[in-house]
């Protein structure tokens, strides 16, 4: 008996495989998004090059998923060309900035000094210390990678909402971790190092309580979001107060508990972190969420997402009032007392104006502030100054105004993008609303701090606003 082999028949089992590759592709982001924060939030001699490694099998596992598939190229890949040219040239000239091949008046006095001091000429660059720029230009590679393949797996609906259920559902876990470590007297240092460092204030799986509030908050705004798209339809805001506390008490003891207590423990532990910039961040990116609701466009319920938006945006303050965080508070009083920053910052921003005044334009190299501190302090601490507490001024600072302004662009134009969408979108439009809060958080809280450059908390971020990209674009579009 002769048996046919039809063409649907060979191209079945090979089918299969690629959906089986791509299950673990997305899987394997998932583990990637629940492991960062552990190891003090990447923030470990090898945290960051361990999760580009991480970020590399999970490209490899999802090109093998879509290789030869039969889509046609992402029809609005166009808008997405120029944000990504921008972060393209300037981690180019950040390489640029640690090869020997530059004019000799391009590189810092600092080499021709020290080649002065050991009697040899050595070879300058413009960095102050390539290693540090290539340490750099690594992480934030590893962002550029989870951003893209979030738009890229985001592109599924069913795939953008695993995601975003996992940034959500990983930030609650961590804030219950937070909560058991400072019952326990712990500090996740202690685990990791096995050094006896007391815990001042708590911070989670994080070294620093300020990167702690910052991915709370990333997972708060997310929550917030899941919360616009199971609530719109369920509450009712036009038919009188009791109809509005009917539906919104059926909707909380319903189907809107398990993510109304995720957000209710997020944002417990931005408010138990004690992070004044951190909660101060976090409630400007609820207010974008809010605000941004009022330009959804949908017959019937714009009414309906402007107060539901207006509602959750103030029901953090209610629970900060009930919750009672005196920490807290006791820390923003303190910051009434002391100005608008403290001696240590203002100290840190001066010598960042002066490094960008005495190289606009070449900058002294990606991630070298700490060389770079002790050239242009006028105060000395009993610290290592590794940071600026505020990543415009370092990063201008490290690489140059001009690339320095091309890296904003391409941040501003991903935003404009994603507030688009909020707008045109009519399904699914809860991506592009998490990306517009997460970016104001982060774009606020690293005026002040340097929570960015921790490697979990830019997974997150990369995360959502990678999400919010894929789906920024109305489907009917061509």
């Amino acid at each position: 008996m002769t048996v046919t082999i039809t063409e649907a028949d060979a191209i079945e089992p090979a089918g299969r495989l690629r959906r089986g590759v791509r299950v673990a592709a997305v899987w394997s982001y998932v583990l990637l998004l629940a492991w960062a924060p552990f190891p003090l939030g990447g923030a470990v001699s090898w945290g960051a090059g361990f999760q580009v490694l991480l970020l590399a099998l999970c490209w490899a596992l999802w090109a093998l998923s879509v290789w030869n598939e039969p889509e046609p190229i992402w029809p609005h890949a166009r808008a997405l060309a120029v944000p990504l040219a921008l972060v393209v040239l300037v981690l180019g000239w950040a390489f640029v900035q640690t090869l020997p091949i530059i004019p000799s008046d391009w590189a810092h006095p600092l080499w021709s000094m020290a080649g002065g001091a050991i009697g040899q000429p050595v070879s300058a660059v413009i960095s102050l210390n390539p290693w540090r720029t290539h340490a750099q230009i690594l992480q934030l590679s590893g962002y550029l990678a989870a951003c893209s393949l979030a738009v890229l797996m985001g592109r599924r609906t069913e795939i953008a909402g695993l995601l975003l259920n996992a940034v959500i559902a990983i930030g609650a876990l961590y804030a219950l971790y937070a909560v058991g470590l400072a019952l326990a007297g712990l500090s996740q240092a202690q685990i990791i190092y096995g050094l006896a460092i007391p815990a001042s204030f708590v911070s989670g799986p994080f070294m620093l309580h300020n990167s702690f509030a910052t991915y709370c908050g990333l997972a708060t705004v997310a929550a917030v979001v899941k919360l616009f798209q199971s609530g719109s339809p369920s509450i009712v805001v036009d038919r009188g107060w009791r109809r509005l506390t009917l539906t919104v008490t059926q909707f909380v003891f319903g189907r809107g508990a398990p993510i109304l207590i995720a957000a209710l423990l997020t944002f417990g532990g931005v408010v138990a972190s004690a992070s004044r910039a951190g909660f101060a961040a976090t409630m400007c990116g609820l207010f974008a969420v809010a605000l941004a609701a009022l330009l959804i466009r949908t017959q019937g319920r714009a009414r309906g997402w402007a107060v539901f938006g207006a509602l959750v945006a103030i029901a953090p303050l209610l629970i900060l009032v009930i919750a009672n965080g005196d920490t807290l508070s006791d820390r923003l009083i303190q910051l009434l007392d002391a100005g608008t920053a403290d001696q240590l910052r203002l100290a840190l921003w001066a010598a960042s104006r002066r490094m960008i005044a005495n190289s606009p334009w070449l900058g002294l190299g990606l991630g070298t502030f700490q060389d770079a501190y002790p050239l242009y302090a006028t105060q000395v601490f009993a610290f290592v100054m590794d940071k600026a507490h505020c990543d415009y001024l370092e990063f201008a600072a490290g690489i140059g105004l001009p690339a320095a302004i091309a890296w904003w662009s391409a941040m501003a134009w991903a935003f404009a993008l994603c507030l688009r969408g909020v707008r045109l979108r009519r399904r699914h439009r809860l991506y592009a609303l998490a990306a517009v809060g997460a970016t104001v958080l982060v774009a606020v809280h690293s005026s002040v701090d340097f929570s960015l450059q921790i490697p979990a908390v830019g997974l997150s971020f990369a995360t959502l606003l990678g999400l919010g990209l894929a789906q920024a674009f109305p489907s009917r579009a061509s």
